[in-house]
């Protein structure tokens, strides 16, 4: 089974203000992509493309949350 990694270690709420928060995805130590938050959006960005390539997908909050709520639905 694929082991990915990811690591995040915070003692408190941390606001993102005017630096992103980006996290580098990894499995089995190859790196799959990194996802971007923002205070407007949450980007993945896949390996090896470059910013604001077409391969790179960008959704508002809002978005991103109607994503997440239907996918669980039947």
């Amino acid at each position: 089974m694929a082991k990915h990694n990811i690591s995040l270690a915070f003692s408190k709420e941390i606001e993102v203000l005017n630096s992103d928060i980006v996290v580098v995805v990894r499995k089995d130590s190859e790196k799959l992509g990194s996802l971007t938050l923002s205070k407007g959006s949450i980007d993945w960005r896949p390996k090896n493309a470059r910013p604001g390539s077409k391969s790179e997908t960008q959704l508002t909050w809002a978005k991103f949350a109607e994503l997440m709520e239907s996918a669980n639905k039947p």
